[in-house]
């Protein structure tokens, strides 16, 4: 039976996400622990599911029915993930969430000239948490004193949206924008041949003896790991809000979760980008995917990023409306 009066947090006023990695979720005295055995030594730890957005669960983790279904009354979004692979996302369809923002979804998901309105607000976000927060992360992480090129690629792209005509040209400004980018954290960590290649990234190829190229598989893997933890933020912002997952404005029109993608282009860049090359830089680690990923999380709650995909669900739907639009 369902706890009466629903999640006794707003998914706004809770920490971001929890990963966890070969490890038993159960449930023990009421609470949701988790165990970990190493060397055949025991750990429990408790799992702060009534604070909490989103659970990862990685490599080699389980989790019991009782679990889910505490985490389903309190909302807690849950993501299977690992190496390689789109999350697979999970919510209790038993609960109700009100429908105000889906039925003002609908005429913008079927109109092409809302839905460019409804895309270029998500991009306007997008531009605005990667000069201030991309970067701010730059120049505490990567130690870069000038991102003169980074701010000149986002005022051009920000200029191009201005004279967008349809999507098909919104997305090819978008991967102008993004190859920029791209260039420019690479340059600021040595890294001037880097290209982006999705879905590519393999410790075989880290092992390179060309030490540029073992960087930059490093730097694609850790991409491709980052930007599926922010689809896992977009994705419980969206459930929350009781908003279908494949209602794209512009991503994936024809691909599940197009409204996902859509959504976490709003910040992720911000976060993912500075951060997978930070960890290419200096010392080398055992683990590079654990220390990457334990500073985006920290990222995603020091940045209030669950708070921010909610403004840019907002924006999204006022520019649609042809309303005026409050900044990220």
């Amino acid at each position: 039976m369902q706890r009466k009066g629903g999640p006794r947090l707003l998914v706004t006023d809770r920490e971001g996400a929890l990963y966890l990695e070969r490890a038993r979720v159960h449930v023990e005295g009421g609470r949701i622990v988790y165990t970990i055995t190493d060397d055949e030594n025991a750990r429990e730890f408790n799992v702060p599911h009534v604070n909490l957005a989103v659970l990862f669960l990685g490599q080699g983790t389980s989790i019991t029915q009782e679990a889910m279904r505490l985490l389903g009354e309190e909302h807690v979004h849950l993501a299977f993930t690992g190496t390689g692979g789109t999350p697979m996302h999970m919510g209790a369809l038993t609960t109700y969430t009100a429908t105000g923002h889906f039925r003002r979804l609908v005429p913008i998901y079927n109109d092409p000239d809302l839905s460019l309105k409804a895309a270029v607000a998500v991009m306007q976000h997008r531009i605005e948490r990667m000069t201030t927060i991309g970067g701010k992360i730059a120049a505490r992480d990567l130690q870069a004193r000038q991102i003169d090129g980074l701010k000149a690629a986002c005022a051009k792209f920000e200029a191009s949206l201005k004279d967008c005509r349809d999507v098909s040209q919104l997305l090819g400004f978008e991967g102008d924008y993004s190859k920029a980018c791209y260039r420019e954290f690479g340059s600021v960590v040595g890294l001037k041949s880097f290209r982006r290649n999705a879905g590519a990234g393999s410790t075989d190829e880290e092992q390179s003896d060309e030490p540029e190229a073992a960087r930059i598989a490093l730097a694609n893997r850790l991409i491709d790991h980052g930007n599926y933890l922010c689809y896992g933020m977009a994705g419980a912002a969206l459930w929350a809000l009781g908003i279908p997952p494949h209602m794209s404005v512009f991503h994936g029109k024809t691909r599940a979760g197009g409204l996902v993608f859509d959504l976490a282009d709003g910040f992720k860049d911000a976060l993912v980008l500075p951060l997978a090359f930070a960890v290419t830089t200096g010392k080398k680690s055992d683990d590079p995917e654990k220390k990457f990923r334990a500073k985006l999380i920290e990222a995603f709650d020091d940045h209030k990023i669950l708070a921010k995909v909610v403004d840019t669900v907002e924006a999204l739907l006022l520019a649609g409306e042809g309303k005026s639009i409050p900044k990220g």
